[in-house]
């Protein structure tokens, strides 16, 4: 059974004037010192008559006139004071509630002797308030139309020119991107959430086009006309494992667009295109981690310049960590003094039968012009050398006509290097003279007056007394 309220309203226009409560932060379309919260007066009639009394009255918004759906939450007033039919509210529902949009509100009321609340009709249209009249005409405090469009949530400026000069406060919460002026010395853009008070990445015009900086045509994502500088202060490792002040990645193997890219691409017309300068270590470093590529990429006129002004450091440093080639050279090399680290000896490729270990004694393969094979006879004069590189003494040259190993052999023709040898023949004291055993690839004791020309390997740095080991031998052919 439907009751019929004996409430009327006779005048319940929402005048919905912002009060002066003072904002936590500015709020864009809104003065300084108007917040969230509207004042609501109306006049209440009980039975056609002005009403006095108190009433417990909820107010609650709505996005149609009937029906629809509520928009924020329900206030409720347990002791409302209604004099002479009149009565005044404060009802903030929070932001975001108002967003251009039409509003009705609707009222209940409770007397203290109604068994139960009775919601009042037709619900009450909002309608405009002083402060968003304003802001709908003059955003700059007067004037006869906004330059702002809205368009749902979004809201742009399509005419003239935009100035921050203030600066901002910390915010209570939210995230986003942030522009602040007021210094004397720099304009601040960043990105920053308020709710976790941690930075956010900034994108520049993503997924937008190229962003210029001294320009106003750039050809890439980003170009900079002119000088830049890039300085690094902190001790932090970035993404790529360095400490440094730019860091470029090209994706090599699947490239921008599925293609191979360089890391740096750079190019002068009168000067160097890449100068390197360090006061505390080296100018300019090059690695290559994959194998199968380069380090550095030179020009025909000038491939490469490095300079070094201490004692000590070097020029150029490279690397090859998996012991493979750090430097190739195809063309003449010149310098002015060769310093050899880590090997003794000087040897040659030569394409040797079978795969002969480190320290095995050669001899010339008479069958096969140019190629070497293991010693099988004793004081033969066709001794050749020692496969270098045994008890890991590498050699410090080898000579090689282009890049073949397969079937050949590193053969020190002259300097130290480990030989296998047998003191079967008599001990191997240093000073003696050694030549080929008759076990096969061992040298022995070249005995006084029992080798002939050409038969001699060279002499011994260490000795063997008995049976079979090795010997460091200084490589003589004679």
């Amino acid at each position: 059974m439907r009751i019929r309220s004996p409430f009327t309203f006779v005048l319940a226009a929402a005048l919905a004037v912002f009060a002066p409560t003072p904002a936590s932060s500015a709020v864009t379309g809104v003065r300084a010192g108007a917040g969230t919260a509207f004042t609501y007066q109306g006049q209440l009639l009980l039975s056609g008559a002005p009403s006095t009394a108190s009433y417990a009255m909820t107010f609650a918004l709505y996005d149609a006139p009937s029906g629809g759906n509520q928009v924020g939450g329900t206030l409720s007033f347990n002791a409302l004071t209604v004099t002479n039919g009149l009565f005044s509210v404060d009802l903030d529902f929070g932001p975001g509630v108002f967003d251009g949009t039409g509003r009705w509100l609707e009222v209940t009321v409770q007397g203290a002797s109604d068994g139960a609340p009775v919601t009042l009709a037709p619900r009450q249209t909002i309608t405009s308030s002083p402060y968003a009249l304003w802001s709908a005409s003059a955003p700059t405090g007067g004037g006869s139309g906004s330059p702002w469009v809205a368009n749902g949530p979004d809201l742009t400026y399509p005419t003239g020119s935009i100035g921050v000069t203030g600066a901002s406060s910390p915010f209570a919460g939210g995230k986003g991107v942030f522009l602040e002026g007021g210094n004397a010395s720099y304009a601040s853009i960043w990105a920053f959430n308020y709710d976790s008070y941690s930075p956010l990445n900034l994108g520049l015009n993503a997924p937008g086009g190229n962003v210029g900086i001294g320009t106003s045509t750039p050809s890439h994502k980003l170009e900079v006309a002119g000088n830049a500088q890039l300085t690094y202060t902190g001790y932090t490792l970035d993404g790529g494992g360095y400490s440094s002040a730019l860091w470029v990645n090209g994706n090599t193997g699947g490239g921008l667009y599925g293609r191979v890219s360089n890391g740096v691409t750079a190019f002068s017309s009168d000067a160097r295109a890449v100068y390197g300068v360090s006061t505390y270590n080296l100018g300019v470093v090059g690695e290559c981690t994959a194998s199968g590529n380069y380090t550095m990429l030179g020009t025909p006129t000038e491939a490469l310049y490095a300079s070094s002004h201490s004692a000590s450091q070097p020029a150029a440093h490279l690397v090859c960590p998996t012991g493979g080639i750090a430097m190739q050279a195809d063309g003449l090399v010149k310098v002015k003094t060769l310093q050899i680290l880590g090997g003794a000896d000087l040897a040659e490729r030569f394409p040797v039968a079978g795969d002969p270990e480190p320290g095995t004694v050669l001899v010339i393969d008479e069958t096969h012009p140019g190629a070497l094979r293991t010693s099988d006879a004793p004081n033969s004069r066709a001794v050749a050398g020692v496969v270098s590189g045994a008890n890991g003494l590498a050699a410090g040259a080898v000579l090689s006509d282009g890049d073949v190993t397969a079937g050949t052999a590193a053969v020190a023709l002259s300097g130290r290097v480990w030989v296998r040898c047998d003191a079967g023949a008599g001990p191997i004291r240093v000073g003696d003279r050694l030549t080929t055993a008759a076990r096969a690839g061992f040298a022995m004791r070249a005995d006084a007056g029992a080798v002939a020309d050409g038969a001699v390997l060279g002499k011994a740095m260490t000795s063997l007394e008995t049976g079979t080991g090795m010997v460091l031998v200084l490589v003589s052919l004679r």
